[in-house]
């Protein structure tokens, strides 16, 4: 079985040249998304913390390894789907682009699609087999998000109840290629002997004197987390939504495997598979927004929400939500504070630290023989005249821009 999905992956990278097409259009819209992205970290950090080729990189490499594992998946449970279904998932994708990124998800555009084809009868869909492909690209989505729950977060300020308070983005793309059985127009028959016990779930169905048989087939999903954590900190925050995420895939594939023999809970199955994830995104959404910013700014001191990979402050043990109390003897109130202590590049300094308990520590830390001048730390200000529009960084509505750009209200602020 391993062997016939490599081998209709590479076909579909080297001889499919619609599939090269999407393939390319989709590497070019994601990092298009991670232009705004690096675009916000260089005004935070100084400079982005990955170069788009390492990102595209990334994307791809995970993309391949997590595609693999979920084509073994689709075919061995012997989830079958019409080609034409595969372009009008596409289509309905592409239309959903065009009002909200975070609608460019498979979950969506299978529900639409499977609604269409159970209240007008066309296209023809296979259900069952849809709702379970789209269960094992969640799951893997899942498991993506605990995965790479460490990175690719971006501290923001943004007003809260009217107060300044620290976020940050999570946003993270993957693009997996998946591989499945579709109805081919072939002179002869098509073996099919990957391995004993063979479909897990579904049944193929019989094939008949005509020339249709079942072959593979491949698609390319996008799958993408989009969220904000102002309560917790962001690995929390994606340890939560891959747990939800997890638990929405379980949901689905239930109503997959019962929807085989009882049809009417196919339509309860389409109905769960886009009503559940927009509930999961307004859930999540809700529960930041109403909550109790954990990086808000303190009465004494400066609070620390992101050391800088490498930085002086990392290397010295500073975490985050430390409140710098006073460096050198100098009581820092201000990130300007920070800076007038370490103006001359001492080799030694002494800190003073509060962390989240309230209990108080001293760091000591040397740098011999050249000094140093700042910490790599980003802290949450008592005041800010400029906050962060993160709708700027989540909006990729191609109708809503084409607007704001032409009022030039398009701006990060």
């Amino acid at each position: 079985m391993a062997g016939a999905i490599a081998a209709e992956m590479l076909n579909a990278f080297f001889v499919n040249y619609f599939f090269i097409f999407l393939y390319i259009l989709v590497i070019l819209f994601i990092r298009a998304q991670y232009r705004k992205y690096t675009e916000l970290q260089s005004v935070i950090y100084g400079k982005p913390a990955k170069s788009l080729k390492e990102v595209t990189e990334q994307i791809i490499l995970t993309g391949l390894i997590a595609g693999f594992v979920s084509s073994f998946f689709t075919v061995a449970a012997g989830i079958t789907i019409e080609s034409d279904t595969i372009r009008y998932l596409f289509y309905v994708m592409c239309a959903l682009l065009l009002f909200d990124l975070r609608f460019v998800c498979i979950s969506y555009a299978a529900g639409i699609l499977g609604t269409i084809s159970l209240i007008f009868g066309i296209p023809k869909v296979n259900i069952p087999s849809l709702l379970c492909l789209v269960a094992i690209l969640q799951l893997v989505e899942g498991v993506l998000i605990w995965l790479n729950r460490k990175g690719d977060c971006v501290p923001v300020f943004i007003r809260h109840n009217d107060e300044i308070a620290g976020a940050f983005l999570i946003r993270r793309f993957w693009m997996i290629p998946v591989v499945f059985f579709t109805y081919l127009m072939q002179p002869g028959l098509i073996s099919l002997d990957f391995a004993a016990g063979w479909p897990m779930l579904f049944k193929g169905p019989p094939l008949t004197d005509l020339a249709f048989v079942l072959g593979l087939d491949c698609l390319v999903s996008v799958l993408c987390q989009n969220d904000i954590a102002i309560t917790r900190h962001p690995e929390k925050k994606s340890e939560q939504s891959a747990f939800l995420m997890i638990c929405y895939s379980m949901g689905l594939l239930i109503f997959a495997w019962f929807s085989i023999k009882t049809v009417w809970l196919g339509y309860i199955g389409v109905a769960f598979c886009i009503l559940a994830h927009e509930g999961i995104s307004l859930y999540s959404n809700l529960t930041e927004m109403r909550g109790v910013p954990l990086y808000s700014a303190v009465r004494r001191g400066l609070r620390v929400m992101e050391l800088l990979p490498g930085s002086h402050a990392q290397l010295m043990g500073l975490q985050r939500g430390d409140v710098i109390l006073s460096i050198n003897n100098h009581d820092i109130q201000t990130e300007e504070g920070v800076n007038e202590a370490l103006r001359e590049y001492p080799t030694y300094t002494w800190i003073n630290v509060a962390g989240w308990d309230g209990k108080e520590r001293t760091i000591e830390y040397s740098c011999y023989p050249a000094g140093y001048n700042s910490l790599g730390i980003v802290c949450v200000p008592r005041e800010r005249e400029v906050t962060y529009n993160t709708t700027y960084i989540e909006r990729v509505s191609i109708l809503q821009n084409i607007v704001n750009r032409f009022r030039g209200m398009d701006k990060p602020v």
